[in-house]
């Protein structure tokens, strides 16, 4: 069973963020530009920069290809929020926008059911990056798919969180947000990490 605490340690979630520590300048969060081919080369297939546009709408700048193919996404511009379950929704509103608010990182650890019936264990770390004009509303991120299984046909969309959803906002050298949750947990699945083996 792979649980929240155990997954800051993951060797490579360990090393994005090192590459997004030497990608900062002066001790400021990284700028898009700093966020170079070479400095994350290994990383590009499963990472994502997004970029918060509105309380329950962080859209998809940049995704690489493992990202695509798992959200069944053509092409950048979809909204990170469309695919939330309903029950989230409120929670993830208050947690994600604290992300940019201090700024600080976040790490994410969630189900994700796709419509063929694939359902997977994922996690994701989210570090805070400025936009050119200084702007802190961009999020840099690395998903790792932990477990998957077959169930049988799904909602016919993709669906995060319905079964698992828990996260913590990490300090990366601002604090973290005055305000809101720093952690939460959504399991209407207790057994969800114990079925995933």
């Amino acid at each position: 069973m792979v649980e929240l605490k155990d997954l800051i340690e993951n060797d490579r979630l360990v090393a994005f963020r090192q590459a997004w520590e030497e990608a900062r300048t002066a001790g400021n969060v990284p700028v898009r530009r700093d966020i170079t081919l070479r400095a994350f080369s290994k990383f590009i297939p499963d990472m994502l920069v997004l970029e918060k546009n509105g309380p329950r709408e962080y859209r998809y700048c940049q995704a690489g290809e493992g990202v695509k193919d798992r959200l069944e996404m053509h092409d950048t511009g979809a909204n990170f929020f469309d695919f939330l379950h309903s029950d989230i929704l409120d929670i993830s509103e208050d947690w994600w926008g604290g992300l940019l608010a201090a700024p600080c990182g976040g790490l994410v650890s969630y189900s994700i059911e796709y419509p063929a019936g694939v359902l997977r264990h994922a996690a994701t770390l989210l570090l805070p990056v400025a936009r050119e004009d200084g702007n802190n509303s961009m999020l840099l991120g690395l998903t790792e798919v932990l477990r998957e299984r077959y169930l049988s046909p799904g909602k016919g969309r993709t669906v995060v969180g319905e079964f698992w959803a828990e996260a913590c906002h990490l300090d990366v050298g601002y604090g973290l947000p005055d305000r809101g949750q720093a952690d939460y947990s959504h399991k209407p699945d207790a057994d969800f990490l114990d079925r995933m083996r």
